[in-house]
């Protein structure tokens, strides 16, 4: 990075908040809320109709986050700064999100979910770059911490919301409030920072970052399986009374936890080999993941959720840092679109590959899909962990180069 002269201090935590308001609404909708309208509105095939939405909802947030990269990095050349895209989404995602939540039938649902997808990511693409654009290389760890926190808050806030917000009028008002306060404060802070200073130039996929692709992928593969079929297996493998709340008591655990695993990691992100702590946390969180395929009561799922949310925090934290440290400067923003492919492909193949695996297993025995769900996660995350040791030890540990 090339140093500029800085018109203020960065503060990662008001750099960060508007993460905390997509963070809520991705949180109500993709894991109670999708699921339950999706039952609502389409009655028996409910699960089905859910994991194809999700999927093509999954595949838009791709094309849309790969097109929009390499214009918001020329735009940041001319005017060095990505924040009138952050604005452009989010103010077409509220009226869309307002729509979601109150359409009556199941294709407007579908097509809502879809132009949602598109407005968001409008944003989230360019948005993602803001640590790179405005924080010191010294201080990505600690930056990155803020991200993991308020993912985790932003994730559980959203789930809670959906879990005990009963009116979907007020539920849709209420997560477009949070969306755009957000947004007014990240920009207003980003106003008064220059962006460090880099030339724009085409992206080339180098070995290492299709090594953080790939190592991402399958860890995110688990993850998505996790949060898509969490709902149905506090319904039908624990068979709980009140659904939506048990699995909103299961995230604010998760969430709860995560907030310390990610404070925790900060530093030894910033010092060490994030290549340990990612491993140290996907072995924890592979731990959690079969106990909730082994448990029989909502309590063991609470404790499961709860060291899940510890070693997950821990992960994302060391996620981030290395993408800041090992995506090029000059291409971020599309180099974001990429990384993000390893969010978004698994995020369509986790319905469409566990979908089946689930109504297998639940024809053999009620509840079992779910638990098999679990197994199959804990496997994906030790693949995606082995495969990061593949990059070598020069860009993990401080200030990756």
């Amino acid at each position: 990075m090339s140093e500029s002269p800085r018109s203020g201090v960065a503060n990662a935590a008001l750099l960060g908040v508007f993460w905390f308001g997509i963070q809520v609404v991705w949180g109500a909708i993709l894991s109670i809320v999708l699921q339950a309208r999706s039952v609502e509105l389409s009655g028996e095939n409910g699960l089905r109709n859910f994991a194809l939405l999700a999927a093509a909802g999954a595949a838009v947030a791709a094309i849309v986050q790969i097109a929009v990269g390499p214009t918001a990095d020329a735009r940041r050349g001319v005017v060095g700064h990505r924040l009138e895209f952050y604005i452009a989404g989010t103010l077409c995602a509220i009226p869309t999100l307002i729509w979601f939540f109150l359409t009556p039938v199941y294709w407007q649902l579908a097509l809502a979910f879809l132009l949602l997808q598109v407005s968001m990511n409008v944003a989230v693409g360019p948005y993602q770059a803001v640590i790179p654009d405005y924080v010191e290389p010294h201080r990505t760890g600690t930056a990155s911490s803020w991200l993991s926190i308020y993912q985790f808050i932003g994730n559980t806030t959203g789930v809670v919301m959906a879990g005990f917000i009963k009116d979907f009028r007020l539920l849709s008002i209420a997560l477009s409030l949070v969306l755009a306060a957000t947004l007014v404060c990240t920009t207003s802070h980003a106003r008064r920072l220059r962006a460090y200073e880099v030339a724009a130039s085409p992206l080339r996929l180098t070995a290492n970052i299709r090594t953080l692709v790939v190592s991402r992928g399958f860890v995110n593969l688990g993850s998505f399986t996790l949060l898509n079929f969490l709902f149905f297996y506090v319904r039908d493998s624990l068979h709980s009374s009140n659904v939506n709340t048990d699995t909103a008591i299961v995230f604010l655990l998760f969430t709860i936890s995560g907030i310390t695993g990610a404070v925790l990691s900060a530093k030894p992100t910033n010092r060490g080999d994030k290549r340990m702590i990612v491993s140290i946390a996907t072995t924890i969180t592979a731990f959690a993941l079969l106990l909730f395929a082994a448990a029989h009561s909502v309590f063991v799922a609470y404790l499961a959720g709860a060291l899940a949310g510890g070693s997950w925090g821990a992960f994302i934290t060391a996620d981030w840092a290395l993408a800041v440290g090992i995506l090029p400067e000059n291409a971020m923003a599309s180099a974001m679109g990429v990384w993000n492919l390893a969010a978004s492909i698994p995020a369509i193949l986790a319905p469409l590959i566990s979908a089946p695996v689930v109504l297998a297993a639940n024809a053999r025995s009620a509840g079992l899909g779910p638990r098999t769900a679990f197994v199959l996660v804990a496997l994906e995350f030790t693949i995606g962990t082995l495969w990061l040791w593949r990059l070598p030890r020069s860009v993990v540990g401080p200030r990756c180069a």
